[in-house]
C-alpha cells in the first residue's frame, strides 16, 4: 500500500498580510508589501528566484552570511542579465574548515559591507518572486536570525 502523506498548504497571501502588519522596518514593509503570484496561477506564468547562501557555518544562531546570490528564473527562462550576488561581512570570523568548502577568505570580506547595507536591494531583489533553494532551513533560517539581529 503506498501512502500519500500531504503537507498543510500554506496560505502565503494571508501569512505576507499578517507580517507587513506587524513589521515596522521599511525594507520589510515594502517586501512583504509586493504581491506573489496568485495560488490560480499556471506555474509556465510563475518567476522563481534561485537563492543561495555561503555561511561561516551550519549553524545559524551562531554562524553568519558570507554572500548571497540570487538568479530569477522560469520554466522557460534563466534570466542572468538580473542575476545578483552580494558577499558580506560576518559578525563572526570564518573558521578554517568554512573557507576549505566555500572558498571565501578573509580578504574576500575584509572591506565588504555588513548585509544591514545591502538589505534594501537584496530584499528588493527577492520581492513578489517564489525563492528556490537547496535547502530551505540553510536559506530560511540563515536569513530569519541575521534580520532579527539586526
Amino acid at each position: 500500500m503506498t501512502r500519500i502523506f500531504k503537507s498543510p498548504a500554506v496560505d502565503w497571501h494571508f501569512k505576507f498580510a499578517q507580517k507587513l502588519d506587524r513589521v515596522k522596518d521599511e525594507r520589510l514593509k515594502e517586501y512583504y508589501s509586493k504581491p506573489l503570484p496568485a495560488a490560480d496561477t499556471p506555474i509556465s506564468e510563475v518567476t522563481f528566484l534561485a537563492l543561495d547562501f555561503e555561511t561561516t557555518g551550519l549553524n545559524p544562531s551562531k554562524d553568519g552570511i558570507i554572500t548571497i546570490g540570487l538568479v530569477p528564473f522560469t520554466l522557460n527562462r534563466v534570466y542572468l542579465k538580473q542575476a545578483r550576488h552580494w558577499t558580506l561581512r560576518p559578525r563572526q570570523k570564518l573558521e578554517e574548515e568554512s573557507v576549505v568548502i566555500h572558498g571565501i577568505t578573509h580578504n574576500d570580506i575584509l572591506n565588504a559591507p555588513d548585509l544591514n547595507e545591502v538589505l534594501d536591494e537584496v530584499l528588493k531583489a527577492m520581492a513578489g518572486h517564489i525563492p528556490v533553494v537547496h535547502y530551505r532551513r540553510i536559506e530560511r533560517n540563515f536569513l530569519d536570525n541575521a534580520l532579527r539581529s539586526r
